[in-house]
């Protein structure tokens, strides 16, 4: 018989290698974080994380062992957990989810008929001869450059803005000279503002389960745009076209690019630019007085 409980001390050992090592970290430093455990037979065999936010429930996570998918285990313990939290005064239960990455998360929404809503933020996915041939191909670069050719000072003070700002895509940059070939910068008053990172085979990040805010792809060339205290709304043009003249003579065209843009005016500009449109992440939400 399945049942599903809240994680605590006393159940942690049986549970704790189920649950991805960024979670347990990210708990240490915000509140809110909640574990539940799905065992089935007295094994366990899932979990659910989710974070209280005042009424409403955003799950982070959800995972069962290989050999009870599709079983229907799953749904199981959902609605038990979703009655657990209507009862206990929560109001709404929401995730995002990007279709392209996770269609079975697309899947329970559906089943339990989640209202969904399309964000700004996108996924994207092109082959390198998009951005050589596409229309910021033209553009002057202005105040671009190449991050290995910046000074040491600047240098140094761009990645302190970077790893300052950029929690959120849970950057290491143990070994900074991994991402320095094709990095462009945005400078503005000759200080850095803003950056493409370019992230190579080597450097990029696999598309782990527990990596929920970032979706490279193995072998392909990873973008990230960070900006800090600018106002030109062209300057991912620029860093594009800087990047676009560096990479002509230097990868071949089917190299894969993909990138992540949480921006939703970044996110228009490049699709208006490369015209190649972005995966866009779903926001779906769950009144839990339906039930």
């Amino acid at each position: 018989m399945a049942y599903i409980e809240e994680i605590s001390p006393a159940n942690l050992d049986a549970f704790d290698e189920l649950i991805p090592k960024v979670f347990k970290e990210q708990s240490l430093n915000e509140r809110g974080y909640r574990f539940y455990g799905i065992s089935e037979s007295d094994e366990a065999v899932g979990c659910v994380i989710f974070v209280e936010r005042a009424d409403t429930v955003e799950i982070l996570y959800i995972y069962v062992l290989p050999y009870l998918r599709g079983t229907g285990i799953i749904d199981q313990m959902l609605m038990l957990l979703f009655l657990q939290l209507r009862d206990t005064g929560f109001s709404k239960v929401k995730f995002n989810y990007l279709l392209s990455e996770t269609p079975e998360i697309a899947a329970i929404s559906r089943r339990f008929e989640f209202e969904e809503s399309p964000l700004d933020m996108a996924y994207f996915r092109f082959e390198a001869e998009v951005i050589k041939k596409c229309v910021v191909s033209t553009y002057e670069p202005k105040g671009i450059v190449r991050v290995r050719y910046l000074p040491p000072e600047k240098k140094d003070k761009l990645f302190k803005l970077i790893e300052k700002n950029l929690q959120f895509y849970d950057f290491d940059f143990n070994d900074r000279e991994d991402i320095l070939p094709y990095s462009m910068a945005y400078l503005e008053g000759e200080q850095p503002r803003g950056a493409l990172i370019v992230q190579t085979p080597k450097t990029a990040v696999m598309p782990l389960a527990d990596d929920i805010k970032r979706y490279p792809e193995p072998g392909a060339m990873d973008l990230t745009l960070f900006f800090v205290g600018t106002s030109t709304m062209k300057a991912p043009l620029y860093l594009l076209s800087g990047l676009c003249r560096t990479i002509q003579k230097e990868i071949d065209d089917s190299t894969i690019l993909t990138g992540y843009f949480p921006e939703g005016h970044v996110t228009r500009l490049i699709e208006g630019a490369l015209g190649v449109k972005g995966y866009h992440e779903v926001c779906a939400t769950l009144e839990l007085d339906t039930l």
